[in-house]
């Protein structure tokens, strides 16, 4: 037995909080088809919830004792995700589909838009990976006169929440862009560039033209650089290679 004098902290980097991403898909109309995630960069107070669902085992032999044995799990997901929008006044995409899922809740005509894919992972440690589909609901976590708008979702598992391969320690393969949003934006803008190992961003080409850029949340915000507007493919280069052109209209 170790002696209270012996105890002490642990030596090594503490992990933060903020240390995880959450991705949210569309499923694909073919099952055996993957999933185009969308990661929501900008969210807060992240909490996985798990219950055991327990069936009684119990029998004479127990004498009155309990033997219940586990079968399952009721398991939600809550989080807080900042509502932000684009020059349009439209919600980012990852926030847009959590909202169009709430809302498909209200529909029988819709009940196909309900249910949509989830994944959240820690980008440090590798087994706290895991996916799941789930409904959607929603709330509002701030009401005061001058607060940030947040809303606060619950996406409740239909119970096949399962470990994955860790999205943010997978072995790295060239960039592969699924999306950039918002469109049109011109010299000096900010463009939200998303797909899987874009984070990983060695380098951008705008239009051919280089391009400063920055890492967040699994995605990359790429700043406009100088140009005509019109066509401006988009090529995000890393050390496992570069993706192919994705289609983009500057202003």
């Amino acid at each position: 037995m170790a002696k209270p004098v012996d105890i002490a902290p642990t030596r090594g980097a503490n992990a933060s909080s903020y240390e995880w991403i959450l991705d949210v898909g569309i499923r694909p109309t073919n099952p055996s088809d993957p999933v185009q995630y969308l990661t929501i960069p900008d969210i807060t107070a992240l909490q996985p919830n798990a219950s055991p669902k327990t069936s009684d085992g119990s029998t004479y032999a127990n004498k009155g004792q309990d033997d219940q044995v586990t079968v399952g799990e009721g398991f939600n997901l809550a989080v807080n995700v900042k509502v932000v929008t684009d020059a349009q006044g439209e919600p980012i995409p990852g926030l847009a589909l959590l909202i169009e899922a709430a809302n498909a809740m209200l529909d029988q005509d819709r009940a196909g838009d309900r249910v949509i894919s989830v994944r959240y992972y820690h980008y440090k440690i590798a087994n706290l990976a895991y996916e799941f589909t789930a409904e959607v609901n929603w709330t509002r976590a701030n009401t005061g006169n001058a607060d940030n708008e947040f809303l606060s979702f619950t996406l409740t598992s239909k119970g096949d929440r399962k470990p994955i391969t860790n999205p943010a320690l997978a072995p790295v393969t060239a960039p592969s862009i699924t999306s950039a949003e918002p469109a049109g934006v011109t010299a000096g803008g900010i463009v939200r560039v998303g797909g899987e190992g874009v984070a990983r961003a060695t380098g951008v080409t705008v239009g051919g033209e280089a391009a400063t850029s920055i890492p967040a949340g699994g995605a990359l915000y790429v700043t406009m650089p100088a140009g005509t507007a019109g066509s401006a493919p988009i090529i995000v280069t890393s050390s496992a290679g570069a993706s192919a052109p994705f289609d983009y209209t500057r202003g």
